[in-house]
């Protein structure tokens, strides 16, 4: 569900990798592209997602080198590979195009572990091993946090810890409600099924599939959960607990999302999920 969106490039469209300048902090819920393109009538595509989670390797002996964690769809979109950038871009939205300068693409990280998308053996404790459809890869941050980031008490925190979607979260009337983390408009779902499997436009079956259904907003309106470059955004529950990560939505009932659960992704990167903003060091601070 990365979006393939029109862009309308103002300045230097020729050198547009070229251009960048890391002028802004990593952040959770934010657009993300490796600004690897395809040209259409005489305006460039790019795939875009969002920044799931801020993660450390797994045994890192501290918090400071970081990685950020999205789908692999998004990160690797293009035939882009090992080593390229991925970029937080600023941008303006309008019409149906998104409009940035090229000296504001704001170089973030370079894609580290290409990830998975596809199917991986977990099992939770006192249970069998079954196979989870994940998607997901990481990319490493160019700037450290901060010395003993944990320490800093004034740091947003996005969710307080991971857990499970259990099948007990989906029955009908206690279903577990779910939105996505770093974002201004939020959308409440309920999660439906926590072990469907999924067939997707290219006949693949994705199984124990997290299903969220959009629920109404206090005026009863019904908005979609996700929309076109939400892929990777992570879930985070009504407890503050991470939860999954969006991957995808139904192509013909917009109130229907799909995402992957947390701990079979956390299991194949091996990485340790930090739940805070990212904390830059004093050097590396922007305006």
């Amino acid at each position: 569900m990365a979006a393939n969106v029109s862009f309308k490039l103002a300045g230097y469209p020729d050198g547009l990798t070229r251009q960048s300048a890391t002028t802004a902090l990593p952040r959770a819920g934010a657009m993300i592209s490796n600004l690897r393109s395809t040209s259409r009538a005489h305006h460039t595509h790019f795939g875009l997602g969002t920044l799931g989670f801020l993660a450390a390797k797994r045994g890192a002996s501290d918090w400071q080198s970081l990685v950020l964690v999205s789908n692999r769809h998004v990160l690797l979109a293009h035939d882009a590979e090992r080593g390229d950038m991925i970029f937080q871009p600023d941008h303006e939205e309008l019409g149906d195009q998104i409009v940035f300068d090229a000296p504001r693409l704001n170089a973030i990280a370079k894609i580290e572990d290409t990830g998975l998308c596809g199917h991986f053996s977990y099992a939770y404790p006192g249970e069998a091993e079954k196979p989870y459809f994940i998607d997901c890869a990481t990319a490493a941050l160019l700037l450290k946090q901060c010395e003993n980031p944990q320490q800093i008490h004034a740091k947003t925190q996005h969710f307080n810890k991971v857990a499970r979607v259990h099948p007990h979260d989906t029955f009908a009337g206690k279903e577990l409600k779910v939105r996505l983390s770093g974002r201004d408009n939020t959308v409440w779902g309920k999660v439906i099924d926590s072990q469907a499997t999924v067939e997707t436009v290219t006949g693949e079956r994705c199984h124990n599939t997290l299903v969220i259904r959009a629920m109404p907003d206090g005026k009863g309106a019904l908005r979609p959960f996700s929309r076109k470059g939400d892929s990777g955004a992570l879930l985070v529950d009504q407890y503050q607990r991470a939860v999954g990560l969006l991957w995808g939505n139904h192509l013909l009932d917009p109130a229907i999302s799909y995402a992957c659960h947390i701990h079979p992704v956390l299991s194949f990167l091996q990485i340790t999920p930090w739940c805070f903003d990212f904390c830059a060091a004093p050097s590396a601070r922007k305006d």
